[in-house]
């Protein structure tokens, strides 16, 4: 009893798409110093704003909102009121001007308003803003730096120690005591951990190892960070995370449609062969064709498929016969067209 062998083989365009490999590497190791994990890639959500037609908009209304009116200066009591003495008037009108300066000051290559920006900016998109604060030979802040969210992470809070809170209370300036905890914040540069201590923890932290020594070298003393966040945790997190996927699939969705006008030429079909089998030089053919789909030059091409057909047994002449060969294409580009769900997507 003869035997029949069904053979299949699937041509694909070769295209120039990545490997699937993870797009962003974590360069930290959270087993150590108490790093925490962030719940989201920090630098696939900052980059994710590129890819969609709303996010980035939404994100620069934020930051307009928030700081398109600048930086001002405001009293915290009636200065005008009569029962202003002179004394506390003129220490008033100091502080005024002395805070003017401050925010003129904060950075000497951009505004104020623009380096709060950036961090502004990098909170509405993965939920957390990072500023560097520096302070001058008295120990007050002079100035502000822009921290990249993507190379910042946080730790875990370390033990309560005292400090000293100044507050106003009826117009009097009064201090008290309590027990605070501070985190600490790790930032990679080329390859190397660098550590930072949270706004107002006043003990001195070595920037390279984390630890808080009194007797660490000024240039090696831990500078401070200002954390922005939205919400309650050791990370924030974006306001439009639930629209993650949509997010994704809208994306895909737009470059599906764009793949479709760049290849049109190509379409999606199957190629069957009975009582033969394509020749050598066919076979190297289609796959030339499948290779060569992109552009319009190559818009209206012939295919030409040769085929052998399959020798049978003898006949009477003692020739083997050849049976007939049946080669159909058949499309299926009617079964795409009823699963393009990614055409009504967005809507």
């Amino acid at each position: 009893m003869a035997q029949q062998s069904v053979k299949a083989t699937v041509f694909k365009a070769n295209t120039s798409s990545e490997t699937t490999k993870q797009i962003y590497e974590d360069q930290f190791t959270y087993q150590e110093n108490d790093i925490i994990a962030p719940p989201y890639n920090l630098k696939e959500l900052k980059s994710i704003a590129e890819y969609s037609t709303i996010l980035q908009q939404c994100t620069h209304a934020y930051k307009t909102n928030i700081l398109g009116f600048g930086f001002d200066v405001e009293y915290t009591f009636d200065i005008n009121g009569d029962d202003i003495q002179s004394e506390k008037k003129q220490a008033a009108e100091n502080d005024w001007t002395r805070l003017e300066e401050f925010i003129r000051y904060l950075h000497f290559d951009e505004s104020a308003e623009i380096v709060v920006g950036y961090a502004v900016e990098d909170r509405e998109k993965t939920g957390n803003g990072f500023l560097e604060v520096l302070r001058n030979g008295a120990g007050k802040p002079a100035g502000v730096e822009y921290l990249d969210v993507k190379n910042m992470r946080v730790c875990h809070y370390t033990e309560p120690i005292e400090v000293e809170f100044t507050f106003r209370e009826h117009n009097e300036i009064k201090t008290m005591k309590r027990k605070k905890r501070f985190r600490k914040y790790v930032q990679m540069v080329d390859g190397k951990q660098v550590f930072f201590k949270e706004y107002g923890d006043p003990r001195i932290m070595n920037l390279r190892t984390g630890k808080y020594e009194a007797n660490t070298l000024e240039e090696l003393q831990a500078n401070e960070v200002i954390h922005f966040k939205l919400g309650s945790g050791a990370y924030g997190v974006p306001r439009w995370i639930g629209h993650i996927v949509n997010l994704y699939g809208a994306r895909k969705a737009e470059e599906l449609n764009y793949m479709y006008f760049k290849q049109g030429r190509h379409i999606p079909a199957a190629i069957t062969v009975e009582n033969g089998m394509l020749s050598e030089s066919s076979y190297q053919q289609l796959q030339e064709y499948m290779n060569d789909l992109e552009g319009t030059e190559n818009a209206h091409k012939f295919l030409l498929l040769e085929v052998e057909g399959i020798p049978t047994e003898k006949g009477i002449t003692g020739e083997e016969d050849v049976s007939s060969v049946k080669v159909d294409i058949k499309s299926l580009g009617e079964i795409l067209q009823q699963d393009a769900l990614f055409l009504e997507y967005d809507e």
